[in-house]
């Protein structure tokens, strides 16, 4: 392996990622990896700045193949575990300019919804032209957007980067998502069921057995975690 591929290799490994969890993070292919590794490669220049953040090294120590000698952490870009997940720039809608590539994950979640709103917009205008039904249709726009975010909290449960994150600050990588997960299908709930009975009063007590609910499910994976 050249110098670069040698220290890329030793950082993926003080990480503990494998070389499939790495090409997901930067969305490549295990193959491009790999070549990094053995020196068959080189990675493409806007590459350089996204490995630099996963591993918090910096650029030129990634190109000499070492960590610069005398450099202190504060001199080291941030990490991206250091990145908020809830920071709008990483919402599947939005991204920042300087963000680092989407996964192949994020960009399959990205089109899902995409088709989930506009088909429901497009059922919710034919039911409205066609039968007059605009008013307890009107439903299905929300549901469908409540639905991506469901679709949002499973792509982030099963991103490996945000699970080895969450796991470095002592949190439960899956008690997030399946709080989000729990709310909005109560939330879906909800509506579904008051809308064509008319019960919006007694039955808000859906959304709150939801919350309790969650309250649950965190205690418990923070006791698991703190097990482990």
């Amino acid at each position: 392996m050249n110098n670069f591929g040698d220290f890329l290799y030793t950082l993926r490994k003080e990480k503990g990622m494998t070389q499939a969890e790495l090409a997901q993070a930067l969305g490549v292919t295990n193959k491009a990896v790999s070549k990094w590794e053995t020196g068959e490669a080189m990675p493409e220049t806007a590459q350089l700045i996204p490995i630099s953040r996963i591993f918090g090294v910096t650029v030129d120590e990634l190109l000499a193949g070492k960590r610069a000698e005398g450099a202190s952490d504060n001199d080291r870009p941030e990490s991206k575990e250091d990145y908020d997940p809830d920071d709008i720039k990483n919402n599947i809608f939005t991204r920042g300019k300087d963000e680092e590539p989407k996964t192949l994950s994020e960009k399959i979640c990205g089109c899902v919804c995409g088709a989930i709103m506009l088909a429901g917009i497009m059922a919710y205008l034919l039911l409205g032209t066609l039968a007059g039904l605009w008013n307890p249709y009107w439903v299905i726009i929300p549901v469908c957007a409540l639905t991506c975010g469901i679709i949002g909290c499973i792509t982030d449960m099963c991103n490996p980067v945000k699970r080895a994150k969450k796991l470095s600050r002592g949190e439960n990588p899956y008690t997030g998502g399946a709080c989000g997960i729990i709310v909005l299908t109560c939330i879906i709930t909800y509506l579904l069921v008051s809308v064509f009975t008319g019960l919006w009063h007694p039955l808000w007590v859906i959304v709150v057995g939801g919350a309790l609910a969650c309250a649950v499910v965190g205690g418990l994976g923070d006791i698991f975690t703190h097990k482990k």
